[in-house]
């Protein structure tokens, strides 16, 4: 530890008289005061004046010597106001120091020590920074990392140990300048995390960087990422949090980086990946549909991607104390017979009681097709919550006809009712005409699709217009949603 000089102040600046030979030495005295704290750093100064005296008032000559213990580490001539050379009030070790001051004497005065000062030195404390020559580094790449160690009081000595997470790469030597080096072939792809630990020693505390995440880049891993909500529907104003779960092919690469979730074009909000998934939350989201995607962006060993949209329908509690409805899309497409479910969020108004319930229907749909209600948890029969209305259509069927979808071809009745002008006019018999006509019907029966027993094909592809109304305590509310059949 460093330490200031050790100065002397004369306490008398008096003529010494002469004395007789042989006569008695005058008595003296030292003492001595440390004037720093007596507990420092290793490396830190420490101060300390030594004052002697003699008994009768006399000017004292002659020199004083310092010790640490029993060894001397300065002597100086009593001259008012001398010090130690520069450094010499450093280098103390850890540990207990005992200083003393003695005084030698001269020719009129008796030799003296002084009272022992006892100074603690501890160890000084230190930080350790780490950087990278190259970052991220390919594969089978090689990269030096440089540490270097810095004493809060003093230079440090000694060894730093690289390590890449609990695995030990390799230990250097610190130089003049504090620093230590190693150099490394990086032969396993994915994220590092690279520290350097300076090792203690008897003067110097032990210290840790922080971690610099080594990007190693090989092949990237695919991605997959899904996108769910802590709640769906929400009220206007609630927060709901959304949940991006990222995982990569195989389950070697732990993804790392961001996630931004977005509605269409517009971003909403960020977040980091953690143990793979990142978590958002908001209580901005508007009354309505929300068409949400979360998009990772991949980092050094994991490709980007999305996941599929989430519809997040906010509901809106009416102030009237009226019910509504919500419909979770605008436009749904379903093929000629298969069946389509729409989320229909139902809002019962608090002062219309528990007991009150909102009955469902919708209109305006086509031929051979069908709506239906399900209940969700809390469903449309509770007063409030999530149903889903479900459109059933029907498949084409063969009915003999190239004719599709209900379309009805020529009717029959047609060139009946020519052949009833023509055999008129050749006044043929009543009874065979009759015959006749009942034979043409029943053929008309087994060919045509527009009468008889083939009056429908399956529901007609096109655009229609669905309106799903509710119904509650003599209040009617409804929603369109448009409904695409394709063939």
């Amino acid at each position: 530890m460093p330490m200031h000089r050790f100065v002397w102040i004369m306490a008398a600046l008096l003529l010494s008289p002469v004395f007789a030979l042989g006569q008695a030495k005058v008595p003296s005295t030292v003492a001595l005061e440390v004037t720093t704290p007596l507990t420092v750093f290793y490396g830190e100064g420490i101060d300390g004046m030594a004052q002697v005296t003699a008994s009768d008032g006399t000017a004292v000559t002659g020199t004083v010597t310092f010790y640490d213990g029993t060894k001397s580490f300065c002597t100086l001539t009593l001259v008012n106001g001398a010090s130690c050379p520069e450094g010499s009030e450093k280098g103390f070790g850890t540990g207990t120091h005992l200083f003393t001051a003695v005084y030698a004497g001269d020719a009129t005065h008796a030799g003296a020590t002084s009272n022992p000062v006892t100074v603690m030195v501890v160890q000084d404390t230190t930080t350790t920074a780490l950087a990278s020559s190259a970052n991220p580094v390919a594969v089978g790449g090689g990269t030096v990392y440089t540490a270097t160690v810095a004493g809060a009081h003093a230079s440090t000595t000694g060894t730093v140990t690289f390590m890449d997470g609990g695995t030990v790469m390799g230990s250097s030597p610190l130089n003049a300048s504090g620093t230590a080096m190693l150099s490394v072939l990086m032969l396993v792809g994915g994220d590092h995390p690279v520290t350097a630990v300076y090792v203690e020693n008897e003067n110097s505390a032990g210290s840790t960087s922080a971690v610099l995440h080594e990007m190693v880049q090989g092949t990237l891993s695919t991605t997959t990422t899904t996108l769910t909500a802590s709640a769906n529907p929400v009220l206007a104003g609630q927060s709901v949090t959304f949940r991006a779960q990222v995982v990569a092919a195989g389950g070697k690469a732990v993804p790392t980086g961001t996630v931004t979730f977005t509605e269409g074009s517009t971003v909403l909000g960020s977040a980091t990946v953690r143990a793979g998934a990142a978590v958002w939350s908001t209580s901005a989201l508007a009354a309505g549909s929300h068409s949400l995607v979360a998009r990772y962006a991949g980092d050094g060993m994991t490709a980007a991607s999305s996941s599929a949209v989430l519809n997040e329908i906010v509901e809106t509690q009416t102030g009237d104390g009226s019910p509504g409805l919500t419909l979770g899309v605008e436009t749904v497409t379903v093929a000629a017979g298969d069946t389509v479910s729409i989320p229909v969020v139902v809002n019962m108004s608090s002062g219309m009681g528990k007991a009150t319930t909102m009955s469902l229907s919708c209109s305006g749909l086509p031929e051979e097709a069908s709506c239906s209600f399900v209940a969700g948890t809390s469903g449309a029969a509770a007063g409030s919550g999530t149903s889903t209305l479900r459109i059933a259509t029907s498949a084409p069927r063969d009915c003999g006809s190239s004719t599709p979808y209900g379309v009805p071809e020529k009717s029959a009745v047609l060139p009946v009712a020519g052949l009833l002008l023509a055999l008129a006019g050749r006044r043929r018999s009543v009874k065979g005409l009759l015959a006749l006509i009942f034979a043409v019907a029943m053929m008309s029966g087994m060919t045509g699709c527009g009468t008889g027993n083939c009056t429908d094909l399956g529901t007609r592809p096109g655009t229609y217009t669905i309106t799903v109304v509710g119904s509650a305590g003599g209040t009617q509310v409804s929603q369109k949603v448009k409904l695409v059949v394709t063939p």
